[in-house]
Parts: structure tokens; C-alpha cells; sequence
């Protein structure tokens, strides 16, 4: 072999080890939420599309892990797996993951059946059975008198099941989810959703592990300890020599050139703020 066929298979290999250096794993688990994602082994959705150009973007290539949500967490945990790709912040998680907004809107809302009057809060559920899927945001059962039944796994048309079946009154998931169901099951007409019952409209969160050889962090001078604890109040912030640190600049810089609202609004034509302004004033 020659000098010169040496070193183009020198720089060949070191490209390679770079690229292959440079990969994102994000864990999710085996069942779809369309339409940010589909069922195991498909990817395709919204985080699908966002996550890869924003690894692409600083210069990585993503890799999808699927399994059953709690084997997903446990490995974000320890480090397995660097992030999962839409996640509600808790005190106790952020004790391993850091959280990061992706640039997405989100809005929690309510499912009913179709005759059960407008729900304005949760006070409204006094003594009801509240639907919700493990792993989702809590919803306080002392403060509001509810009482809570959880399911692993939950799928909307099962959720919807179990509504119509009044073995639950209400069921909490995101509007865009859904949204998106409904529109495309338009033969589910016994339903209601109720948009104001649940927060409002908020920024949709990624969690990172702070495991993850592609994480640091360091001191958030910003830190009010005597504020809530949450995502935009918490005492470590991203270390800006860090690959974590770059990706989230990245998936900022999508959502200012409006890459992420366009890429939301092709699966579905819906702008949260005015939806939510809309039934307000109706209410």
C-alpha cells in the first residue's frame, strides 16, 4: 500500500470514529404518541424529525432506543441512554435528569364523555376517578378529592375505552395528541375535551441524563432557592463546553428560525395559544 493510500484510509477510519463518537441516543418507550412518534420499531413523527436535525446540526447523527417506559427511565438514570424526548419535570427526577426545553408548545387537557358539563379545574373532579398513564404529570389526589387510576402502557383508544365504559370520569393527556387521534378517528363523537381544566399552555420539555458522557454541568448563578424548584429555576445549568449544552442552542436556534412551529403544525394545524384564548373568552 502506498503513502499516500495510507493516509486516505487514516483519515477514512478517523472520520468514521468521530461521527461514530458523536451519537445521541434517545429512549423512548414501545408504544406510539402520534403524532410525535410511532409504535416500536417505527420512529417516524415530530421528535423523529426534530431530534435528528437538531443532532445533525452540531454535527451527530441520533440513535432511537425503544423499550418499556420504566426500563427507559432506569437507563436514562445510569447514563445508558442520554435523553427522552419529551418529559415532565419532577424534584425526584431532576436528582438524575437535567431538563431542557425543545422549542415544542404543549398544553395538558381533559377527555370526557361527550353529555359531562365544561371542566374549568380539577376542583371540578371532587370525588371522581381521574384516567391518567404512567408516568404522567401527577395530578394532586388530597388537594382536589380525585381519586387516581394509572395504567401502564395507556393508549388513547384505550383510555377512550375505559371513559365510555364510565370505569373512569376523566382522562389528562396533551391537546396535540389528542387532537391529533380525534382528527383521525372522526367516528369518536362521544367524547369531549375540556382545554382549560389543566394549566394552560406551556413549553414542552426534554429530559437529558446528567449521566451521560455528553453532559456537564456547572453552578446556575440564577438559582433562587427560595423559589419553586423547576426547569427554569434549578441549581445546576449546562456546562457550555458540553455536547448537551449544544444541542439544546441547537433545538433553540430551530424553534427562533421557526423550523419547530412549521415542523408541528404539518402533523397538525393547531396554534395552542389561540385555541386556548378562543374557549376562554367562550367560557
Amino acid at each position: 500500500m502506498t503513502i499516500h493510500a495510507r493516509l486516505l484510509l487514516l483519515v477514512f477510519l478517523l472520520f468514521h470514529v468521530c461521527v461514530d463518537a458523536c451519537v445521541l441516543k434517545m429512549g423512548y418507550r414501545t408504544n406510539e404518541k402520534l403524532p410525535f412518534i410511532e409504535a416500536a420499531p417505527n420512529n417516524a413523527g415530530i421528535y423523529l424529525e426534530l431530534y435528528t436535525k437538531a443532532a445533525q446540526g452540531i454535527g451527530c447523527r441520533l440513535s432511537i432506543i425503544r423499550q418499556p417506559k420504566k426500563r427507559i427511565l432506569q437507563k436514562l438514570y445510569s447514563g445508558q441512554i442520554d435523553f427522552y424526548p419529551g418529559l415532565t419535570f419532577t424534584e425526584l427526577r431532576s436528582n438524575a435528569i437535567f431538563f431542557l426545553e425543545n422549542g415544542l408548545p404543549s398544553a395538558d387537557v381533559g377527555l370526557t364523555r361527550g353529555d359531562v358539563e365544561n371542566i374549568a379545574s380539577y376542583r371540578d373532579l371532587r370525588g371522581r376517578v381521574v384516567l391518567l398513564a404512567l408516568g404522567a404529570p401527577r395530578v394532586d389526589s388530597e388537594k382536589y378529592s380525585v381519586l387516581i387510576k394509572r395504567k401502564p402502557e395507556l393508549t388513547i383508544e384505550q383510555a377512550i375505552k375505559i371513559i365510555l365504559s364510565k370505569q373512569a370520569y376523566f382522562y389528562k393527556d396533551e391537546l396535540s395528541v389528542l387532537s391529533y387521534y380525534l382528527q383521525e378517528h372522526s367516528e369518536i363523537s362521544q367524547v369531549k375535551l375540556h382545554y382549560l381544566c389543566c394549566g394552560g399552555v406551556k413549553s414542552l420539555t426534554a429530559g437529558f441524563s446528567r449521566l451521560s458522557h455528553h453532559y456537564s454541568e456547572e453552578l446556575n448563578p440564577d438559582f433562587d432557592d427560595k423559589q419553586v424548584l423547576s426547569h427554569i429555576n434549578f441549581p445546576y445549568r449546562l456546562n457550555r463546553e458540553s455536547l448537551a449544552y449544544r444541542f439544546y442552542q441547537e433545538l433553540m436556534r430551530l424553534k427562533v428560525q421557526h423550523y419547530t412551529e412549521q415542523l408541528y403544525q404539518s402533523y397538525i394545524n393547531i396554534d395552542l395559544n389561540q385555541l386556548m384564548l378562543t374557549n376562554e373568552n367562550a367560557g
